[in-house]
């Protein structure tokens, strides 16, 4: 659907907004790693509220949500993380973009590329070392002409058991 880019409105996220960035998380994580059962689905959205009160209350999350005629459309996302700095990362602050989503029906109107821009400013003022994220296979084109690469040190993850 082309849309008047007019129109499109972003909003910092706020506790107000939680029921929206929840929902709209879901719909995201459903997208793209299919359907939870109701009981995972439950407990994840206690999660979720319970992560961005807390996180929007200490400044450890930002988001920003894109409007159109007065229906959230998309959103970003970027946690702010804190550790010993080292030589890659002197002050020890990075982000890690993820929820940058962007209703089907109203994706390549430049919705994500507004969303995207707002974090990419948000940490320059933030003054972060670098910026990290996981993208989907449409979204990874986006990143790299923005100037995202493999990162110099191979990422190992190591999952435990519940």
């Amino acid at each position: 659907m082309e849309i008047d880019r007019k129109k499109i409105t972003l909003k910092k996220l706020t506790i107000s907004d939680i029921e929206t960035i929840v929902e709209y998380r879901i719909i995201f994580l459903k997208e793209a790693q299919g359907f939870p059962s109701k009981e995972l689905e439950l407990s994840l959205r206690k999660s979720l509220r319970q992560y961005f009160t807390k996180s929007l209350e200490n400044n450890s999350f930002i988001s920003w949500i894109a409007e159109y005629e007065n229906k959230s459309v998309g959103f970003s996302g970027m946690v702010i993380r804190e550790q010993p700095g080292n030589f890659e990362i002197p002050k020890g602050k990075t982000g890690y973009i993820l929820n940058m989503f962007t209703l089907k029906e109203f994706r390549n109107n430049g919705i994500g590329s507004l969303l995207f821009q707002k974090i990419i400013d948000e940490a320059n003022q933030l003054n972060l070392d670098r910026i990290e994220l996981h993208a989907t296979q449409d979204g990874e084109p986006i990143y790299r002409r923005s100037g995202f690469s493999e990162p110099y040190d191979k990422v190992l993850e190591f999952r435990l058991k519940k």
